[in-house]
């Protein structure tokens, strides 16, 4: 018998038993006898409201406080020259409160901003409000560079003593991460002006998405995503999110840091977001109270999104653009309760309202409810499924781990309460619902730490499936300019974007998702001379030296049995040995086996000026039906083997 060894990097070298790895651990691969099926939604995703992930974030809105409520005006905006009569006033327009008033009085009167990211050659369209007051000043849009260069210029043309959109193309000259935006009126009189939006014309048209975080977002092919929220998803009003974006209504962010929302970013854009995606919905309604008013505000979001348009609400989504009525497969009562001060008592009542209504208003959705927000808490999740079992399908659980040094102890604490919680469920009268993990992450760092608790609880995950029937990691997304507190997998500034290690950890497992699980394992033992005894006598060896927390592997298939995949993690900073024994009908004479490796120092981490500072290394290894492999110092394996 021959086993051959591979390396899980291109760095690796092939050493002695005695100084090349401290474990060994065994995976036992039977392609006749699958273990259980694992659901395409353990990869899926969560879009929140918070640290700008969306507003100046995947929304590509370029314009900041562009209706100058709240303190937008002096947070965002300055007088243009600075002796400029430019004044912040109470006249109501739209929905909003404020608008600017220009008064050139034989000058010059405007307003700019600064830190627009502009492209040569790249057409930007936008428009403004103006409502003529007195005489009639002209004005004109100037984009310049960060040396003050003019790049860009347009005239604004109005008529008329109401207020009037007016719209505008340019194309800038030059590109510049720091452009400015000038709006001037020059002459005699005073404007009005509110309502102020400038996009990449070619974005405008495809759903008012950043381009670059929209291809982030497909790169993890999330079969679903979670939205508004999170804690966010408590306080958004979604009838204010709907609509023109003129005249929909600003929201401080008051659950993340009070920064303006104007929310240009509605379910409307977010169900489109999907379907670019090919992601199905989850929708998280508020549910505060059981307040008649509460309920039928959240229930009405649902009639607006999935009644035919001969309804009243479905009319009003078909004049918002969509004329069919959308498919919302999830519907999740609310986020994290016990934020709200409510018992799991209090909180079960409100799911039997609410979903026993979401019953008969959507019959084909699964229903969501919240599980516990610590994994350490049965005793939340025992008594919802007790009083409301009958009301919901699915229990949406939390599990964060907060130190960044228990990046792999975490995941048995984790792991052991989704074991109990699912024998729980088994012998409650409502063993039909099934576990999601709708918020996780090593949320306190994004480093390598990140990635390698991000491998090991999507190994976890699987390995736990069918009884976790789908997770999605948090945050997804982040500005680098708002708190640091909270990571994420994608970071972005307004011009670019980089991956936290846990996305590179979680694109590379999704690339190669293999939904029937054939074995898995945990640990190491202690390495001995002839290798091949771990797998011709372990029947009958006595284990030694097992060590846990060392390396966890699992082996997926496909349905077909054309492909077997290995995925695996080795948390210590000394080598250790995977071994692989290939069985089964589908293991023929030969195989194709590629390998993708990521390995790095624990406080690695990629950046702006250098996103791929964790990236995979993509090699080869010869095929036997015994396969070693050493792993590096805190790495991860994904094998692929196709048989010939």
């Amino acid at each position: 018998m021959q086993l051959i060894n591979a390396c899980s990097s291109p760095t690796t070298s092939t050493k002695s038993i005695q100084t090349d790895s401290t474990g060994v651990a065994v995976l036992l691969v039977d392609t006749d006898h699958p273990m259980s099926t694992i659901d395409k939604n353990i990869y899926g995703q969560f879009l929140e409201h918070i640290n700008h992930a969306v507003v100046d974030g995947l929304y590509a809105e370029q314009v900041q406080g562009q209706g100058f409520e709240g303190k937008d005006f002096e947070t965002h905006w300055k007088p243009q020259p600075d002796n400029a009569q430019v004044t912040l006033v109470n006249i109501p327009f739209q929905k909003g409160e404020k608008s600017i008033r220009l008064s050139p009085a034989n000058g010059a009167s405007g307003i700019s901003q600064g830190r627009l990211f502009v492209q040569k050659g790249v057409v930007y369209n936008g428009s403004l409000w103006v409502k003529p007051e007195a005489g009639t000043p002209s004005m004109e849009l100037r984009i310049t560079d960060s040396g003050h260069h003019e790049i860009a210029k347009v005239n604004l043309n109005y008529s008329g003593i109401d207020w009037q959109e007016v719209d505008f193309v340019f194309t800038p000259s030059r590109t510049d991460s720091m452009a400015m935006l000038e709006i001037t009126a020059t002459g005699t009189g005073s404007v009005l002006l509110d309502f102020i939006s400038i996009m990449r014309a070619d974005t405008r048209a495809n759903g008012k998405f950043r381009p670059d975080l929209l291809e982030a977002l497909k790169g993890l092919k999330p079969p679903f995503i979670r939205w508004p929220g999170g804690s966010f998803a408590s306080t958004y009003k979604w009838q204010d999110g709907i609509g023109p974006a003129v005249s929909r209504v600003y929201h401080p962010n008051v659950m993340w840091g009070g920064y303006a929302d104007y929310y240009g970013f509605g379910t409307d854009e977010f169900l489109e977001l999907c379907r670019q995606l090919g992601a199905d919905p989850m929708i998280t309604l508020a549910a505060p109270s059981l307040k008649p008013e509460d309920v039928e505000y959240a229930m009405n979001w649902v009639h607006y999104m999935i009644d035919p348009a001969t309804t009243s609400w479905g009319k009003m989504r078909a004049a918002n653009g969509h004329q069919q009525p959308y498919a919302i497969p999830y519907i999740q009562i609310d986020n994290e309760p016990m934020n709200n001060n409510q018992t799991p008592d209090q909180y079960a009542e409100i799911v039997n309202v609410y979903g026993s209504r979401l019953r008969k208003i959507a019959p084909h959705a699964k229903i969501v409810a919240c599980g516990q927000k610590r994994s350490v808490d049965l005793n939340w999740s025992q008594k919802l499924i007790d009083i409301a079992g009958d009301n919901f399908d699915i229990l949406g659980c939390h599990n964060y781990e907060y130190e960044p040094e228990n990046f792999q102890s975490g995941l048995q604490r984790i792991s052991d309460y989704l074991v109990k919680l699912e024998h729980f469920i088994q012998y409650s009268r409502h063993s039909a619902i099934k576990i999601a993990v709708l918020e996780w992450s090593l949320c306190r760092s994004f480093d390598w730490r990140a990635g390698l608790h991000t491998a090991g609880s999507l190994i976890a995950y699987e390995r736990l499936s069918p009884s976790i029937e789908m997770t999605c990691p948090a945050l997804l997304m982040r500005n680098t300019t708002d708190n640091p507190e909270w990571r994420s997998f994608i970071y972005h500034d307004h011009v670019s974007w980089f991956p936290g290690s846990g996305y590179v950890v979680e694109k590379l497992f999704h690339d190669h998702y293999a939904p029937v699980q054939l074995a898995s394992t945990s640990g190491t033992f202690k390495d001995i001379e002839k290798r091949a005894d771990f797998f011709n006598g372990i029947s009958q060896m006595i284990p030694k030296g097992w060590t846990g927390g060392t390396v966890d592997a699992i082996a997926t298939r496909t349905d077909d049995n054309r492909r077997i995949v290995i995925k695996a993690v080795n948390y210590k900073g000394v080598s250790n040995v995977l071994l692989v024994r290939l069985q089964g009908s589908a293991i023929s004479s030969n195989a194709t086996i590629k390998t993708f490796t990521l390995n790095a120092a624990l406080d690695d981490a990629p950046s702006m000026k250098h996103p791929d500072a964790i990236r995979p290394y993509e090699g080869t290894a010869a095929f036997t039906k015994d396969l070693s492999f050493t792993m590096n110092p805190y790495s991860v394996l994904v094998v692929e083997i196709i048989p010939n």
